[in-house]
């Protein structure tokens, strides 16, 4: 043997399955940086795609620029590339009704096709997609929104002439109608005609029949005559774009009401207009890897000081023979730098594999939504560069302190006490009377070998702190993502039916209910009002942060506005089940007390940071009651008649449109009963008809494999045979959105299960060394007459001991890390922070129950050994 670091190649192949978990711990730590770097980097290159599709590349954009303006911006020295848009006009396609110009309050003459020309290379840097046909060349080609093809006279296809009336649109002043409803008024002045030939079919973001103002391209004859432009730029550097883009319209004259920047795009590329928010993304990325770096720190530390506690006295035999500390602790930074060979690149490469199987089960959702269509594994040189440092600083750091203490080890301490810290004095150790009734002998014992040697006691309480801290504050990092509406959780059906149909609801929602390839229709009546409630049943941050809300009382009861009470069909009660916090759902309770199921929480405005805030605004419990009137039956001068509800239920959030209240109040909802009692009243100078009208909504919900078109055509048919009834097609982006919230919900707690796993590794290792590093003492004490039954009591009683104690410290650690966690994302989202005692709970009992079951093993291995072998043995 040429060195003594020969000896690690030697340990390192004797201890394969030590060997093993500590590469797996190095290999756990580089795939999940490398894994998240690799996700962040191709969801960013992912969404930079997505809002190029649908904002366009653009960085900024310059509107009515004249032809100076234009050749000074493509000049100019801080401008890479400049898109020009020449303002031809707006076209007329069809006159408005007068039901169009009621329904959407807006005095507008025509249908308009607002043209616009554009270069063919230009028309890449704008947000226009082809659905059919090609993007026009000339002047006298056109390409328009293809759902206004209908909207001509005769329906336009692709080839056909148009001939168009343009002109201006003048905008007049807003007007107000006798309702108190404001109407836009706008008027059209005519400039002449021109006949286009229709080259391609647009397909716009969102299709909305309200939308009178379309978009229209045509081709661009010459960039620089005289006219009316709009200039695209690009910046060469996007650091700093702001700034910049600000500085280049000063040097033009313009002001910043000339331009607008493409937010969506700079935000994507870290230019956020927040700095507070970028400030905030980074933090909390610094913070997301720290806390990674301090779990697998904690897994690779045990297992090298675990290997430098198993080899004791073989390091005294090789002080006694001559070797220095320094050679010693040589020998064991040298199986941390072989260890990180092997296990570096198997990570690297394991966190893009992750990635990779993760994107697989994506697509087996078979989604549609562009972003995951668009996201590639992205291999990042600094992705890799950044895992692979951190990996070896994790090592490193990891092996110090155990290599530190390995130099120190004298052959005589090695002799004395081979195994261990030091050598324990049992007569330090107080007999505990109270702990030997209740747990008997075997609880005693378990009991004084966690004060007889401290050292091994802080060790592993310390290994399960970590784990449970680690699990309390990355699952409550799940439910903050939720809580922030990262996905859009809210569920709208597949089709909503809206307008002035509540004389023919029952027949509407009769015959939807009679189709097949419908599952359920939620039938939503709703009326605003004023209720009356006891101060104490509002939080008292509610307060402290709106408390102009709550300043009007009566009968020292506080007067809460804005109250919405809804009905969502009876027959859909059933639906609430899993939302349901207390309380019933019994529709027939409901009716006979009156009763009412409220959500609690609110959308709250915080005036000092001019946002609005989700919280637990209210206190609400079973069994309260509630004064309510409604402003349908308010009177000028004369006070209002409230009627008792009854809280037979506490939701944690509503359905449909209606999850939270987004005034600062509360929604309730009841049965369509007691909305209808609501509503009821003597006074003559009421219309009951009209009091009546609660404004129907009707929300359908696709059976699983029913036929959308089918549904679609009877909505078609429906809508023209019902004056006043219109439709939304919600079947697309109700199916994005379900999609969407499985693959978050993948990656969010497939980011939990990986920590969940570094976690109950870090438990399974210290346990289960604690185990085997005693083997002699174990031994011992079945030899002096503990039965085999009784040593696994011993053991089990000293894990669920080590569980109590990480519990108490782990529990408040975990929670104050989950609280800096809030704080950093509030600076994003406001929502409220509650103690995670669900997380705290499943994280106690889980690493409690790992460390119960960590010590099977290694008690069997001892058991199937002979007493003395045991006892002779070294660890």
């Amino acid at each position: 043997m040429r060195s003594y670091k020969e000896i690690t190649y030697r340990y390192l192949k004797g201890q394969r399955n030590r060997t093993l978990l500590t590469i797996l711990g190095i290999i756990l730590s580089v795939a999940l940086v490398s894994a998240i770097g690799t996700i962040i980097v191709s969801a960013r290159g992912a969404l930079i795609t997505e809002a190029i599709r649908e904002n366009g590349s653009y960085h900024a954009k310059f509107a009515e620029m004249d032809k100076d303006n234009i050749n000074k911006m493509i000049n100019h020295v801080g401008v890479s590339e400049v898109g020009i848009g020449k303002l031809e006009g707006a076209a007329i396609v069809k006159e408005t009704t007068e039901e169009e110009k009621e329904e959407y309050r807006w005095d507008i003459p025509y249908r308009y096709i607002e043209i616009e020309g554009l270069e063919e290379e230009d028309i890449e840097m704008l947000p226009f997609n082809l659905k059919e046909g090609r993007f026009p060349k000339a002047p006298d080609e056109i390409a328009i929104e293809y759902w206004m093809a209908s909207y001509f006279d005769k329906e336009v296809k692709l080839g056909d002439k148009i001939k168009l009336t343009m002109g201006n649109r003048i905008i007049g002043n807003d007007e107000e109608t006798q309702d108190g409803q404001i109407v836009r008024k706008e008027i059209f002045e005519k400039t002449g005609e021109k006949e286009y030939t229709v080259v391609g079919f647009i397909k716009p973001q969102y299709i909305w029949k309200g939308n009178l103002v379309t978009k229209g391209i045509t081709g661009l004859d010459s960039r620089v005559e005289e006219g009316n432009y709009n200039a695209y730029i690009k910046i060469p550097n996007i650091k700093d774009a702001y700034e910049k883009i600000t500085s280049i319209a000063k040097d033009l004259g313009k002001t910043e009401e000339d331009f607008e920047y493409n937010y969506r795009v700079l935000r994507l590329y870290a230019e956020s207009m927040s700095q507070t928010f970028d400030k905030s993304m980074v933090v909390l990325l610094i913070f997301v890897v720290g806390l990674i770096i301090v779990s697998t720190i904690a897994v690779i530390y045990n297992a090298f000081n675990i290997s430098v506690l198993e080899r004791i006295a073989q390091f005294g035999l090789l002080r006694s023979v001559g070797a220095t500390p320094n050679q010693i602790r040589g020998i064991v930074l040298k199986e941390a730098l072989i260890l990180s060979i092997i296990g570096i690149p198997i990570g690297l490469f394991s966190g893009v594999f992750a990635m990779r199987v993760v994107l697989y089960i994506i697509s087996l959702l078979k989604s549609d939504i562009p972003l995951f269509k668009d996201m590639k594994i992205t291999i990042s040189g600094a992705v890799f560069l950044i895992s692979t440092i951190t990996g070896l600083v994790t090592v490193f750091l990891s092996a110090i302190g155990p290599a530190r203490r390995a130099g120190k080890v004298s052959a005589l301490e090695a002799v004395r006490n081979t195994g261990s810290f030091k050598k324990e004095k049992f007569k330090k150790v107080q007999n505990s009377v109270f702990i030997r009734r209740i747990l008997g002998v075997e609880g005693e014992i378990a009991y004084k070998n966690l004060r007889r040697n401290r050292k091994r006691f802080i060790i592993t309480v310390f290994s399960m702190v970590i784990s449970i801290s680690l699990f309390i504050t990355f699952s409550s990092f799940s439910d903050f993502m939720f809580k922030m509406g990262i996905v859009e959780s809210k569920e709208m059906g597949d089709f909503s039916i809206y307008g002035d149909i509540d004389d023919k609801s029952e027949e509407i929602y009769t015959g939807l209910r009679n189709i097949k390839d419908i599952k359920r229709v939620y039938k939503v009546k709703f009326n605003n009002g004023e209720a009356l409630i006891e101060e104490s049943r509002i939080s008292k941050k509610m307060i402290e942060m709106a408390p102009f809300l709550f300043e009007k009382k009566k009968d020292n009861l506080i007067r809460i506005n804005n109250v919405q009470v809804s009905t969502i069909g009876d027959e859909n009660f059933e639906n609430l089940k899993g939302l349901l916090k207390e309380g019933t759902l019994d529709v027939n309770r409901l009716n006979k007390e009156n009763g009412v199921l409220v959500i609690n929480s609110t959308y709250a405005y915080n005036q000092k940071t001019d946002r609005n805030s989700l919280m637990e605004g209210y206190k609400l419990k079973v069994g309260d009651k509630i004064p309510y009137t409604s402003y349908d039956l308010n009177k000028e001068r004369v006070e209002p008649v409230y009627k008792e509800l009854t809280v037979v239920g506490v939701l944690e959030k509503g359905i449909l449109d209606k999850e939270y209240n987004l005034n600062g109040s509360i929604n309730i909802i009841t049965t369509e009963s007691v909305l209808e009692n609501l509503l009821k009243t003597d006074d003559e100078d009421f219309d009951d008809a009209e009091v009546g009208r609660y404004r129907t909504n009707m929300y359908i919900e696709m059976a699983e494999n029913g036929s959308i078109e089918s549904v679609k055509a009877y909505l078609d048919d429906l809508e023209e045979a019902t004056p006043g009834l219109h439709y939304i097609d919600y079947a697309e982006s109700a199916k994005e959105n379900r999609v969407a919230s499985i693959i978050v919900s993948i990656f969010l707690y497939g980011f939990v299960a990986i920590i969940t796993l570094i976690s109950s590794i870090n438990i399974i290792n210290t346990i289960s060394t604690n185990i085997i590093l005693r083997t002699k003492e174990i031994a011992m004490i079945k030899a002096v007459g503990m039965t085999q039954s009784g040593i696994k009591r011993m053991v089990a009683l000293e894990s669920l001991f080590y569980g109590i104690y990480a519990a108490i410290f782990g529990g408040v650690i975990g929670t104050g890390l989950s609280y800096i966690l809030f704080n950093i994302l509030m600076k994003i989202r406001e929502f409220q922070w509650i103690i995670p005692w669900k997380n705290i709970a499943i994280a106690c009992v889980g690493a409690t129950i790992i460390a119960l079951l960590s010590g099977a093993y290694p008690l069997k291995r001892i058991n199937d050994k002979i007493i003395v072998e045991s006892m002779k043995a070294e660890n």
